[in-house]
């Protein structure tokens, strides 16, 4: 059996029952055969299992039995939206997906990624280890670069881009982000450092947009208001996990967020929507979001 045909089972697996949300091993076996899986062979009760087994495993996703034998996702906070294991199955869903297409792959458009892929697999060994990296960094306004050694502390990905959240032992800044794509040299050092045990990466980020994570670290109360088709699209879509509709009218909605304000990302994000979308509070951020503007009118005058 190919590598793909395996994940497409587990992927199967784990979306059959996540979307009945209880479901007995009959129909899981009918749903088998329906889908044409493995090419027409039944689903034993030995193959299920081993499935279960290898789900867990490999996503930490555990397959529970109640007492009337219906199957069910005993930790379903581990598929939460912005989870490792969800980010996981959406991307070997797609790929699955891009190896039954090849014959078409002349109308399939994709989106370029920028590079420093091939660092992932240091980066993640290193901060398994407590390893500290040697790095070669080059900024967009520094092409000479510099080499520093850096302590891992986590990964993120924010617009297609990979970056790396270290302490620099080069300077005192503390935390700083690194950006894949402009490392041009990175290896592991066998020197160990201590992170802090209450260290969580989604905790450090929640008060962020993007990346962009500043020196001022408390959030304050922002609030935009949408306008026209920028209404459902944030409804679909929220810019952040804080954002909560606070005012509708026929006009206009009001959204509220609590972000660090000084997020480079978070205002590029703002500017992007132009006309329909406006900054109330603070008065601050709404201030910076109008002399950009207006820097950005005066080069068409």
């Amino acid at each position: 059996m190919r590598n793909t045909d395996t994940f497409r089972q587990y992927i199967w697996l784990i979306d059959t029952i996540r979307i009945s949300r209880k479901i007995n091993l009959k129909r899981i076996q009918r749903l088998w055969i329906e889908d044409d899986l493995n090419y027409g062979k039944p689903l034993s009760r030995t193959t299920f299992h081993r499935l279960k087994i290898a789900v867990e495993d490999m996503f930490g996703i555990h397959i529970e039995c109640d007492n009337q034998n219906q199957y069910f996702i005993g930790n379903p906070e581990t598929l939460k939206d912005n989870s490792t294991q969800n980010w996981m199955l959406q991307t070997l869903t797609v790929s699955n997906i891009l190896v039954d297409s090849l014959s078409i792959k002349d109308r399939l458009v994709l989106e370029e990624t920028p590079g420093g892929m091939e660092y992932l697999k240091t980066i993640i060994k290193a901060i398994k280890n407590n390893h500290t990296l040697m790095v070669d960094y080059h900024k967009f306004d520094d092409p000479d670069g510099y080499t520093t050694t850096i302590e891992p502390y986590c990964l993120k990905v924010f617009r297609q881009r990979w970056y790396l959240l270290g302490n620099n032992l080069s300077n005192e800044k503390g935390l700083q982000i690194y950006a894949l794509d402009r490392i041009s040299r990175l290896e592991e050092t066998t020197t160990t450092f201590e992170i802090d045990p209450r260290f969580n990466a989604s905790e450090f980020f929640k008060n962020y947009f993007g990346v962009f994570i500043g020196n001022d670290t408390k959030p304050v109360r922002i609030v935009l208001r949408a306008y026209g088709k920028m209404i459902p699209l944030l409804r679909t879509l929220p810019k952040h996990p804080s954002q909560k509709e606070i005012a509708t009218t026929e006009t206009y909605s009001d959204f509220e967020y609590f972000l660090v304000p000084s997020c480079l990302d978070f205002r590029q994000a703002i500017l992007k929507e132009g006309h329909e979308l406006e900054v109330l509070e603070p008065k601050s951020l709404r201030n910076e979001i109008k002399d950009e503007l207006r820097t950005a009118l005066s080069h068409y005058q």
